[in-house]
């Protein structure tokens, strides 16, 4: 359950911050120090972004459970990974559609959750209690 937990967070509250400097520096060309006094909207996106991702996360703790023990790590994380991909998309794309047909902002979002979960999980070590 701490693996799920932390990998939860990590992605809950990196993405808004590498979303909001990918967004304001890259794209829209603004300021550091202004991309940060906007820290009502990231703190809102950390919020609904934990909310949003409960049940995608209940899912991935009930597959890391059942996961078999005498499976290596490597073919765990590489499962969670795919799973975490996929569930990213998926709520992506239940809440807003548009995103898969045209690229836009909420592409980016998609793919910056994407890649921070996915580090999650291989940057976060499995606890050895959680192991079998």
């Amino acid at each position: 359950m701490r693996f799920t937990l932390k990998v939860w967070l990590f992605t809950g509250i990196i993405s808004p911050f590498f979303i909001a400097l990918v967004l304001g520096i890259f794209i829209n060309k603004s300021k550091f120090d202004s991309i940060f006094k906007s820290y009502e909207i990231i703190f809102l996106m950390i919020l609904f972004g934990l909310i949003l991702s409960l049940p995608s996360m209940i899912l991935f703790y009930l597959i890391k459970r059942n996961l078999r023990e005498n499976v290596s790590n490597w073919l765990k994380k590489s499962v969670l990974s795919v799973y975490s991909f996929l569930s990213v998309w998926l709520t992506f794309y239940i809440v807003d559609k548009g995103f898969i047909t045209k690229w836009s902002e909420q592409t980016i979002w998609v793919l910056i959750y994407s890649i921070t979960i996915v580090l999650g999980i291989w940057v976060l070590k499995i606890p050895k209690s959680e192991i079998s």
